[in-house]
């Protein structure tokens, strides 16, 4: 912050210099070592990011045990002033934290200023109130029979009985790429709303926002050690947090396989965990939908923000009466609506995949189910002349943006249900549709998976959408919709998709201990 009063929010990432920040400092990393973030629109290095490791960890872990008697024993109203300015500061901030987000993650400017950020916000606000509000507790008043081990019991006594919340002390918050401003404030709001004070791991890809958010933690008055912020890497920097002796409770998003090692790790160690991790989504579309509704829908589904989202609609099931059709019409609508380029210029629906390394991953999927005699197609508008060149196994070429993640718009038919194609999380612009012929074999086909984080069903008939969104084994269901959020409902997986739930009174339970207390006492 200037001597105005006014946070220095660059206007290009490859301005910014990402600090750990501990006890309320920016520091560098013990080890004097960085990582290299890249700009995913051009392909080129754009800063640098802390390697740090166990020592910085070891600091941060400090900081913030130090702050909690302090955070801990704070009222709720303080507590909910300091949200509700961290609020503020990220709207008033918005326009410049959305460039930086899109260029670090490659999401358009307009997704992440109308979608991620307004959220980002929206959860502090929320949880500032519920600071105040407290927690509804569990109360009990009945008459106290004697009981053989009660002995000194007085006769006739009473027995009053009520439960109390109380912080859990420092938590690990560890984030992942895909939204990399938000997922920090889902987590840190309630985790400080409640009285606890943390260390916030980002993920080392998406580093920009989270640091830039340190900036606007100081600037609203949160106190120094309250929220402790640790770049770096999983292995370097994660591990150590997670096994540190004195986290209580660690909250996790990501992918699935480093989600199962933290969970082993956390578990054995009596941490509480919860684990947000990925998806491979099914959306069954029956023939009485209202079908343009499930077609715009399905393309939403399966190609916002790159299709870098856990609960993309990555498999989508058509009943077969009505499955040409709607394939023909999702055809037609992606190559009209959806484009493919510079995530800064408004008419742009998503940009370019995260890195190299992910976009080598997605395109690995794709050539799998070409070899695998599928019916890929490439939904690229061939009059848009941005497009330079679609590469077989669809990767694009951007002019200007020559060295960008560029992965096609991909639709793929006549897939196998067994395939991988099918069956593991692509986490791209990659959908597949296939056909079903009963409501009882759509339902296999949606539960033939070992995730389970959301899924979506199309109908008209009442009746049936009732009947089969409570068959369907997911966390989260809609009916005729996608990700339409209620941030007071619960939120995580089945499967491999995660353990626990957190939004709203969820995420309240998972940051706080219950304590239950008894008096006894003469009528």
């Amino acid at each position: 912050m200037n001597k105005s009063g006014v946070l220095n929010i660059p206007s290009d990432v490859s301005e910014i210099k990402v600090q750990n920040y501990i006890n309320g400092q920016w520091c560098p990393p013990t080890t004097n070592k960085y990582l290299s973030g890249w700009n995913p629109t051009t392909g080129q290095q754009s800063y640098a990011i802390p390697d740090s490791n166990n020592v910085d960890v070891d600091n941060a872990v400090r900081a913030a045990k130090s702050a909690f008697p302090m955070w801990s024993t704070t009222s709720p109203e303080e507590r909910a002033a300091i949200l509700n300015r961290i609020a503020d500061l990220i709207d008033q901030y918005a326009d410049e934290l959305a460039v930086i987000e899109s260029q670090d993650q490659g999401k358009t400017v307009f997704s992440a200023r109308t979608a991620d950020l307004p959220l980002c916000s929206g959860y502090f606000r929320q949880f500032a109130k519920c600071a105040v509000e407290g927690f509804v507790e569990a109360k009990s008043r009945m008459n106290a029979p004697c009981t053989p081990v009660a002995v000194t019991q007085v006769e006739n006594s009473v027995l009053q009985s009520t439960t109390q919340h109380i912080p859990s002390g420092v938590a690990a918050l560890i984030t992942p790429w895909n939204f990399p401003m938000l997922m920090i404030c889902e987590k840190l709001a309630p985790c400080i709303a409640v009285g606890n004070t943390c260390v916030v791991k980002p993920t080392e890809i998406t580093s920009a926002t989270p640091y830039l958010l340190t900036l606007i933690l100081q600037a609203a008055g949160l106190p120094k050690g309250v929220a402790n912020f640790v770049f770096g890497t999983g292995v370097n920097a994660g591990e150590p947090l997670v096994k540190h002796k004195d986290i209580r409770l660690v909250s996790f998003t990501g992918g699935c396989v480093t989600g199962a090692k933290i969970g082993a790790m956390a578990g054995g160690l009596l941490k509480r965990v919860s684990l947000e991790l990925g998806g491979k989504n099914p959306s069954l579309v029956f023939n009485d939908c209202k079908l343009e509704h499930a077609v715009a829908t399905h393309i939403r589904a399966a190609f916002q923000n790159q299709g870098e989202i856990c609960l993309s609609a990555s498999r989508q099931y058509v009943q077969s009466d009505i499955y040409d059709k709607f394939v023909k019409m999702f055809r037609e609508m992606t190559l009209k609506e959806v484009r493919v380029g510079d995530p800064s210029n408004s008419k742009t629906y998503y940009g370019p995949m995260v890195s190299q390394q992910h976009m080598e991953k997605v395109l690995s999927y794709i050539r799998l189910a070409q070899q695998e005699g599928a019916k890929v197609e490439f939904l690229v508008n061939p009059n848009d002349a941005t497009i330079k060149n679609v590469a077989k196994d669809g990767r694009l070429t951007v002019n200007g943006m020559e060295g960008g993640y560029f992965i096609a718009p991909t639709l793929i038919t006549g897939v196998k249900q067994n395939s991988r194609v099918m069956q593991e999380e692509i986490f791209g612009p990659v959908v597949c549709i296939l056909p079903f012929e009963t409501e009882e074999e759509a339902v296999m086909l949606a539960n033939d998976t070992q995730y389970g984080l959301g899924s979506s069903v199309f109908t008209q008939d009442k009746a049936r959408l009732d009947r089969v969104m409570k068959q369907l084994n997911s966390g989260s269901v809609w009916g005729n919709s996608w990700m339409n959020w209620d941030d007071n409902m619960p939120f995580g997986g089945l499967g491999c998709s995660g353990t626990s739930r957190e939004h709203g009174p969820w995420s309240l339970e998972f940051y706080t201990e219950t304590k239950a207390m008894y008096s006894l006492s003469s009528r």
